[in-house]
């Protein structure tokens, strides 16, 4: 319990660390992106941290699913004003998942190119 909590904790301060900096700096990221950016640094210099965000990161991918019945219930509530706009939110699903895979498709052919 002692390690969930501490993992907890950790993951806490870095999303933290990671608002004031975009506030501070005013860079236009999120805060939680920015932290895990900075834990990701940490951990690629100093892996000790990795026991305990072990246990923390398990709970949470564990109880994931449970994270996003808030975000559902409100999808409920808001049918009237999601159906108006819904051929908008599917053009622009279907043209950001095809410039997704027009880039990945360049990023791999490039990189096929330099390695062969």
């Amino acid at each position: 319990m002692k390690k969930l909590l501490v993992g907890v904790l950790i993951l806490v301060i870095f999303q933290w660390l990671g608002e004031f900096a975009a506030a501070l700096l005013g860079i236009n990221l999120p805060g939680q992106l920015l932290g895990m950016i900075f834990l990701l640094l940490v951990l690629s210099f100093n892996t000790s941290l990795l026991s305990w965000l072990e246990s923390a990161s398990s709970q949470l991918i564990r109880y994931i699913a449970l994270l996003f019945v808030p975000v559902t219930t409100g999808a409920f509530f808001l049918a009237p004003a999601i159906t108006g706009q819904f051929p908008k939110i599917v053009i622009i699903l279907v043209v950001s998942t095809m410039l997704a895979q027009w880039f990945m498709g360049l990023i791999i052919k490039r990189v096929s190119n330099h390695s062969g």
